[in-house]
């Protein structure tokens, strides 16, 4: 079967089906679109980006990150903020905002894990010990075939977030309001 008169058997060299369209706009040639469609279509995204600038000084910068309060990016200083709060929930705040996202954050989860532990550990039944044992393990298992030190500071934050969950069930249990 030959194809109709005039027409080419061959595919034009840089034809990739529907993306074709968006290669040569970016080339700057005009194809299926206008000048006047490219145009309107960059208005919509400088409105969109002025929204979101428009939306974010109205919240204040509160979607942003607390600083962390630490003299300096020290572990030693680091440390001594996180053993320097008050509770489980602010020991938890310090550790978010003054984590590396590495390694080294392996020790604030440790000092936030005993903070939170404080609240809950000697009054734990054995069913309630093994529950949290478990959860941990799963927090360890979870990017244990991972490699980076971003995924051991993961897995610092996530045994973190546990222990502070069952600190603020331990508190809540005891009718005192999670500090």
């Amino acid at each position: 079967m030959s194809p109709p008169e005039g027409r080419n058997v061959k595919q034009k060299a840089g034809y990739f089906g529907l993306a074709a369209g968006w290669v040569e706009r970016c080339a700057g040639t005009r194809h299926q679109w206008g000048y006047e469609e490219s145009l309107a279509m960059l208005s919509r995204s400088c409105l969109v980006g002025l929204a979101l600038l428009v939306l974010e000084g109205a919240l204040g910068g509160a979607a942003y990150a607390e600083e962390c309060p630490a003299k300096s990016t020290s572990m030693d200083d680091v440390i001594a903020v996180l053993n320097a709060a008050p509770g489980c929930g602010p020991a938890m705040k310090l550790f978010e905002a003054c984590a590396y996202g590495a390694s080294g954050d392996v020790q604030f989860g440790e000092v936030v894990e005993k903070k939170c532990e404080a609240d809950f550990v000697g009054q734990q039944k054995p069913p309630q010990k093994l529950s949290y044992q478990r959860e941990l393990q799963a927090c360890d298992r979870k990017y244990r075939n991972k490699s980076g030190t971003m995924y051991i500071s993961a897995t610092a934050s996530c045994r973190a977030e546990v222990a502070q969950r069952y600190s603020q069930q331990a508190l809540k249990a005891a009718g005192q309001k999670a500090r």
